[in-house]
């Protein structure tokens, strides 16, 4: 009994700690990553030439002069695992500026590949030149129509296609490297 009181009491003092340095607790700051709105997202992705080793910085504003496109994507929901005993494949509409687009604006003419990777996953995502020109395929920061993408901090980007499957959205984009 006297273990357990002793590791509650280190848990208390270790919140309460990190509450002094952030002015808040990690449910807050949690609470609030959940409660972004469309208005509060402002972001920039690294985009990697491999070809010729360049990075360039793609920003929300320059996805926002395009016209806005929308896909709908299918990806697990994993939030009623716990109820449901396993994950459920959901389907949402992505919207955002079309990834053939991004690649204009950047100056890439030439796309066999890309690699993307994900904030918070070890794994990285690849796709091939028929999913990178598609028409339905995105670089997007707007879910069905009205939210930013679930679970997409920090960066609040997410890369998604039609014809990418089940296992291929990334909803918190790191960066994306051209392979050319």
């Amino acid at each position: 009994m006297k273990k357990i009181i002793s590791i509650l009491c280190v848990i208390a003092m270790l919140t309460a700690l990190f509450g002094a340095c952030t002015s808040k607790t990690p449910d807050v700051v949690e609470s609030e990553a959940k409660n972004k709105t469309l208005d509060d997202v402002n972001w920039s992705i690294p985009i990697i030439i491999e070809a010729t080793g360049e990075t360039v910085t793609y920003t929300m504003d320059q996805a926002k002069a395009h016209d806005l496109a929308k896909t709908y994507i299918s990806a697990y929901q994993f939030e009623n695992k716990d109820a449901q005993g396993s994950p459920q494949v959901t389907t949402l509409i992505l919207q955002g500026v079309r990834f053939s687009d991004v690649l204009a604006d950047i100056g890439v003419t030439e796309c066999s590949g890309i690699t993307v990777t994900h904030n918070n996953m070890p794994n990285v995502f690849e796709y091939d030149e028929d999913i990178v020109w598609s028409e339905n395929t995105l670089v997007g920061w707007i879910q069905n129509m009205t939210m930013v993408v679930e679970d997409s901090a920090p960066s609040y980007v997410a890369f998604g296609s039609k014809e990418g499957g089940v296992h291929d959205f990334c909803h918190s984009i790191k960066d994306i490297t051209i392979h050319q």
